[in-house]
């Protein structure tokens, strides 16, 4: 995930409100992937392009989503819903489904993939409320 000063809002990139389906987010990306791709436009900006494919990336799988969206929702709130502030180890490894777990005060679950483990830090949204946690990466 991106840092705040260069948080972009993926949902505009893609034209899309944030209560858009998935089949409609997929068919808005190919909308905009075929109106903007560099081999179909003469002179077309490739920061464009790569932006949609960036906004695709993070909003076509539910989870990654899901963490984008407690993310947006902590930059556009300045009383974001920050519960907790938690290091990777602090967290669970369940290896045969390979995510990371921690407890939410709520009784509801904050999860993180084995594959969104990054070296800074992602915020990520408790799977039953509206808190979210910063896990600091591995050091």
């Amino acid at each position: 995930m991106e840092e705040e000063q260069d948080f972009v809002d993926y949902y505009k990139v893609l034209e899309c409100d944030r209560t858009v389906s998935s089949d409609d987010l997929k068919k808005s990306y190919k909308r905009l992937i075929l109106s903007s791709h560099p081999d179909k436009v003469e002179n077309q900006n490739d920061e464009i392009f790569l932006r949609i494919q960036k906004a695709w990336s993070v909003l076509k799988d539910p989870v990654t989503r899901k963490q984008y969206d407690a993310m947006l929702s902590c930059h556009e709130n300045s009383d974001c819903l920050l519960y907790d502030t938690i290091s990777l180890t602090d967290m669970d490894f369940n290896f045969s489904e390979g995510y990371y777990s921690y407890p939410c005060r709520c009784g509801g679950t904050y999860i993180l993939e084995n594959s969104e483990v990054v070296p800074s830090k992602v915020i990520i949204g408790c799977d039953e409320c509206s808190f979210s946690i910063q896990v600091n990466g591995p050091s």
